[in-house]
Parts: C-alpha cells; sequence; structure tokens
C-alpha cells in the first residue's frame, strides 16, 4: 500500500491561498481525512457492526496478525513521481490471512496499528497530519474489503474453494484498485494544491500493480499457512534477499540525497546572484536534509560591528535577516568550538549550548564552527531535530563539510554582499521611516525621538536645548498661484537653507505641510537660540529664483528653551510650547520669531524683524 505525501505547493499557489484566506495544505487534509474516517465509522456502525468472521475452519491469535501488518509495512519501497513519494509496502499479505483466519474487527485494529507502528519505526517520530490521514484511509479501506468479501460470500468450510479466492479478489479489487487509490490520491491532491494528470496517473497505475502483486503473494501465503506450514521457511530467504535489497537501496538513496545536497548547496554558494536573495533556499535545504525545523546561520563580519543572522523560514524563497551583536551564549559557544568543530545536545544537557539554544526557544540542537583564515567568521545552528537530540556520525560529517563549503564562500567574500546589501537595505528602510520624502530632511516621528533624547540628556550635558516650530507665511499664495509642484521646489529650498543654518548637533525637520522644526542641542546660552531664530528669519526672506519667476516667503518662528532638567517637560509638550509662540508670531504679524516665556507660562515676542513681501513673481 502507499501513504499520502504532503509536498509543498508551488509559491504562487501558496500566495494566492493567503491572498485568499483559504486553509493551508496540511489544514485541508485533516478536513478531508475527518470526512474520510466518518464515512469509515459509518461502515463499522451501521453495515459492519455485528459482522463475524465467514471462515470457520482455522484462525490465528490477533498479535500474530497485528506482528504480520508491522513487518509487511516496513517491506516497502518508495516510488518518486516528481514531487510525490509513494510507499509500496507489502500489507495486502497479511489483509489476505486475516480476511480468513481473524475476526474483522480485530483485523481494523491489527491493521491501523501495525501500519502506525512501523511509520514510526521508519520516521522516528510522529507526523499527526499525515499519521491521521492515513489511518482514517485504513479504516475505510478495510472496512470496503470486508464488506466486498462477506458479500460474495466465501465457502464457510473452505477457504481455498474458487469462490472464496473470488471473494477475496472481489474484494481485493473493489478496496485496492478503487476505494484506496481514490482517496489517496484525492487526500495528496487536496494536501499538494495542485492537480497534475500525469501524475496521478502514474501514481495510481503503481498502486494498482502493488495491490495485485501483493494480493497474489496473499493468497500463496495464506495456502502454505493453511496446507503445509512448514513451507513458510522457503519465505525466509526471498524475505532476507528483499529486507537486504532495502537496506542497500535506503544507503545508496541517502548517499545520492547528500551529493545532491552538496551539489545544491555548492550551486548556491557559487551563485550569481547574492546569496542572501538566497539564503531562504540555502537553509530550508539544510533543514529537510537534516531533519530539524529551523536553521540559523550567524555570520561575523571582517570589521568590527553586529553579527548578521539569517534564519529559516519554511519558504524556499524567502529567509529573516536580522543585525545586532553577539550574545553572551554565543560567545561562550565560539570559544568551546575552537577546541571543537561541533557541539551537538539538548537544552539541559550542555550548559553552555543550553543557553544558546534557549535563546531560540528550542529544546535541542547541533551548532558547527565556520572557520576563518584569521578565526572564526561565524556558526551554523539546526535546532530541533525531528530524529533524536543528536545528529548521528554520517550527519555530522556531512554537516562539517556543508560549514566547510559556507566558510570557503565567507572567505571569497560570497557572503559579503549580502551583509551590505542588508546593510543598505535597513538604512533605507530607516531613512524612509524617519525622514521626508520631498526635502530629505528629519520627519516628525525622528525630531521627535531626538528631542526625547534630547531631553533625557539635558541632566548630563547641563547645556540648555531649543526646539523651534517654523511655519512658512504666505506659502498657500504661492501653491494657488504657481502650482503644486512650484510649491514642493520652494519647501525643498527651504530645507536646504535650514540645513545650513544648524551644528552637527542640530537637526532640522519636516513636520508636516508648510511647517518646520529646528532642534538645537548643547547651546552654550539661552540666548543663542534667539540668535539662531533671527538668522533662520534673515535666510528664508532671501528670494527663491524658479525659472523665470522669483519668490520670496517669510517664516514666523516660536521658540521654547529648556535650561535646568528639573523643569524639562516631555518632548511634546516642548514642541506644543514652541508651536504655541509660532501662532502668536503669526498673529502680531507674521516674519517674526516668538520666545515662550516659561516663567510667566505666556508666549512674548523676542523680536519684530522688518515685515517682508510674502511673494513676488518676476
Amino acid at each position: 500500500m502507499s501513504e499520502m505525501t504532503v509536498a509543498r505547493p508551488p509559491l504562487l499557489v501558496a500566495r494566492a491561498r493567503a491572498r485568499a484566506g483559504r486553509l493551508n495544505g496540511p489544514e485541508r487534509l485533516v478536513a478531508f481525512s475527518i470526512a474520510v474516517g466518518l464515512v469509515g465509522l459509518g461502515l463499522w456502525l451501521i453495515p459492519l457492526r455485528d459482522v463475524q468472521r465467514v471462515i470457520l475452519m482455522g484462525s490465528i491469535p490477533w498479535w500474530f496478525e497485528l506482528a504480520a501488518v508491522y513487518a509487511t509495512s516496513l517491506l516497502f519501497v518508495q516510488v518518486r513521481v516528481h514531487r510525490e513519494v509513494s510507499t509500496l509496502s507489502l500489507t495486502e499479505i497479511p489483509v489476505a490471512m486475516g480476511l480468513f483466519l481473524i475476526d474483522p474487527h480485530q483485523l481494523l485494529g491489527c491493521y491501523v496499528a501495525g501500519v502506525l507502528l512501523a511509520s514510526w519505526t521508519r520516521q522516528r517520530r510522529i507526523r499527526w497530519v499525515k499519521d491521521f490521514a492515513n489511518a482514517m484511509l485504513d479504516v475505510v479501506y478495510i472496512g470496503v474489503a470486508v464488506l466486498v468479501f462477506n458479500a460474495v460470500g466465501p465457502v464457510t468450510h473452505d477457504p481455498l474453494a474458487v469462490r472464496s479466492i473470488v471473494a477475496f479478489a472481489a474484494a481485493m479489487i473493489v478496496s485496492g484498485w478503487f476505494v484506496y487509490p481514490v482517496i489517496l490520491n484525492a487526500g495528496t491532491t487536496l494536501a499538494q494544491g495542485r492537480f497534475n494528470l500525469a501524475e496521478v496517473a502514474r501514481a495510481y497505475l503503481f498502486q494498482v500493480i502493488a495491490t495485485t502483486t501483493n494480493a497474489s503473494l496473499g493468497i500463496v501465503a495464506f495456502v502454505m499457512l493453511t496446507t503445509r506450514p512448514v513451507l513458510a521457511l522457503a519465505v525466509i530467504p526471498p524475505v532476507a534477499l528483499v529486507l537486504a535489497g532495502q537496506i542497500a537501496a535506503g544507503e545508496s538513496q541517502r548517499r545520492a540525497d547528500r551529493n545532491e545536497f552538496l551539489y545544491r548547496t555548492t550551486e548556491i554558494l557559487h551563485s550569481t546572484r547574492q546569496v542572501g536573495e538566497r539564503a531562504g533556499e540555502l537553509l530550508n535545504g539544510i533543514t529537510a536534509m537534516f531533519g530539524v525545523e529551523r536553521a540559523e546561520l550567524v555570520v561575523i563580519p571582517e570589521v568590527r560591528g553586529p553579527a548578521v543572522r539569517f534564519s529559516s523560514t519554511g519558504n524556499d524563497e524567502h529567509t529573516s535577516a536580522t543585525s545586532s551583536e553577539l550574545t553572551f551564549a554565543e560567545q561562550e559557544v565560539l570559544n568551546e568550538l575552537r577546541t571543537t568543530a561541533i557541539l551537538s545536545g539538548s537544552v539541559t544537557a550542555d550548559q553552555t549550548l543550553g543557553l544558546a539554544l534557549a535563546e531560540r526557544s528550542a529544546s535541542a540542537g547541533t551548532v558547527v564552527v565556520l572557520r576563518g583564515l584569521e578565526g572564526p567568521q561565524g556558526m551554523l545552528l539546526l535546532l530541533n531535530p525531528m530524529r533524536g537530540s543528536t545528529l548521528g556520525a554520517h550527519e555530522q560529517s556531512l554537516l562539517s563539510t556543508v560549514a566547510g563549503l559556507v566558510s570557503v564562500a565567507l572567505e571569497n567574500g560570497q557572503l559579503a554582499e549580502a551583509i551590505k546589501a542588508m546593510s543598505v537595505e535597513k538604512a533605507e528602510l530607516a531613512r524612509r521611516a524617519f525622514y521626508d520624502p520631498l526635502t530629505q530632511i528629519a520627519n516628525r516621528s525622528l525630531f521627535i525621538e531626538t528631542v526625547t533624547t534630547s531631553l533625557a540628556q539635558l541632566a548630563s550635558s547641563q547645556r540648555p536645548i531649543a526646539v523651534m516650530f517654523i511655519d512658512l507665511d504666505g506659502f498657500k499664495e504661492i501653491n494657488d498661484t504657481f502650482g503644486h509642484a512650484v510649491g514642493d521646489r520652494v519647501l525643498s529650498e527651504v530645507a536646504a537653507r535650514l540645513r545650513v543654518q544648524v551644528r552637527k548637533l542640530d537637526l532640522a525637520a519636516r513636520i508636516g505641510g508648510d511647517e518646520f522644526g529646528m532642534l538645537l542641542d548643547g547651546m552654550r546660552h539661552f540666548t543663542d537660540a534667539a540668535v539662531v531664530a533671527d538668522r533662520i528669519i534673515e535666510t528664508l526672506r532671501r528670494p527663491i529664483p524658479l525659472g523665470d519667476a522669483v519668490i520670496t516667503v517669510g517664516a514666523s518662528v516660536g521658540v521654547a528653551v529648556v535650561e535646568d532638567a528639573a523643569d524639562a517637560p516631555e518632548a511634546e509638550e516642548l514642541m506644543r510650547r514652541a508651536d504655541m509662540a509660532m501662532y502668536l508670531a503669526k498673529r502680531q504679524g507674521k516674519n517674526r520669531f516668538v520666545v515662550f516665556d516659561e516663567t510667566a507660562r505666556t508666549p512674548v515676542i523676542a523680536r519684530t524683524p522688518e515685515p517682508a513681501r510674502q511673494a513676488v513673481a518676476g
């Protein structure tokens, strides 16, 4: 028999599903399996509720049937059709014996239990979705086989009669040729989210051939068991040969998988594309090869700086990338890796490794160092293995080879561009988040954050800070007269002039619309703010040549100063004070600045410059 296999759906299909909010592959398989299980439950509660063994001649104990199902399930052959893997076993042989020699309900229990135990033995773990799907399918498969076998009606006291053989053949044809393959392929198609007629046809052909062959062998085994049990000894050599062949084939397949994996890893690391673009493919290939839940690549830059971390996401096309300083646990792991290449164990078994695993919420894992000519370049972590807490000797050897390939790529600078690109990307994201796209100066978010920081440092710096709110006078008329394109050029020119007026400690920002902000940090005296405000007004009054037009704008400036940390308000409150002073400047004639008097809690005019025309067209 074959087993349902969940393959990863194509990326476009997965994205389409995500947008539509539909169930994913495993969820669809569970829903389908529940429906199949309900059908099987109906079979065993209604037509098969009181079913009894038809053949009354001879019987076998239930434990013998269970052992036979378990053993034949281990004698399997994997048939790969593209991404689909079908496991063809010899389970029809004990089904043949069970239909004739055991109670039907015991046959159901032994078959389901034996197949599950064999699957857990092969995989060394429980795969809940797949195991549940196969168990529900087995309930229907055995139910239909028993129903057809009893409906045809074998001869009660002659299991070798023609009618008895026909009953068994009919049961295998209906259940093994139609019911089982149809449900199996329907479940696999739903899980994968795609339908390929050629693949389904090939898989169906394999299943029919396997059912026919195994059913024939089942009849032969049944005849030997009921007539000449001693002849069963003749089965031992071919069974041993099959086992040896299966072991050899399995080892050969594992060797081929390792070679293909190494080839793929080398191709990724030496791709013309940046490794950062294919890090997801690299790490997800590692997780599949070593049977772990996730993998992480930690790279230490050549120059002193934060480490870069690439983590698998379960998606071949993407990976999560972050940068931060090495943690204490990671530094301890690297120190221990100076004397050994690989650390492997659980979170409680190794204190040094355990801390690094705990930081990643992993129960067990393996770490391998990425060695360079001048010291460690990083490490590769495999987290939460699905087959035990440690890797075997062959797997550790393969992991060391992979670490060597990655180390060579690091030495050759293959990852340098990826790390640089990530840094540039982070810088670009930060710029977009904190800088105004039109004027290329800080936006309101960065301005508030910087003001907050300056206020927090006021106690240690002991130097006054000032916040200015600058609102352009007559800007609305410029927009109405010349259009928004000209207005944007005016805003850009104003921002450029403001940048010239600030020191490195200061910050100019566009708060919104035609409002700008200025932070003066670390002033020598609180009166410096008035000097700068006066200079800003004079600077902004200068004409702005824009092609054939010469435009002049004015500015109303509100200033709020803080000298003592004990009296320092929150950043929003300080900005509100500057805003109040700016509006008072506008009401009192524009083209002037007003300093907020903190003592009187009211804004007062500090200076009124010469009024200027709002806009002049030339």
